[in-house]
């Protein structure tokens, strides 16, 4: 389950533009090794910037709240 939590931490912190370039790398080799995975990722991402350009302040809260839910905010 850590490895699980790792890898979805990985895409937080791209989403909120604090993943390092080792972390980046890592996700990507990630995606490379999972197809579905990385489907999964490119659909998260396409929701999460598309929606976030509409009303970047609603998506900041939901993010926030979404953090605190987790432990990380």
């Amino acid at each position: 389950m850590q490895q699980q939590d790792h890898v979805w931490q990985l895409v937080a912190g791209c989403l909120s533009g604090n993943a390092s370039p080792e972390e980046l790398e890592a996700l990507q080799l990630i995606m490379h090794n999972d197809p579905v995975f990385k489907n999964t990722v490119e659909l998260l991402f396409h929701f999460f910037y598309s929606s976030y350009y509409k009303n970047p302040g609603e998506i900041e809260d939901a993010w926030q709240r979404h953090e605190k839910r987790i432990g990380a905010g």
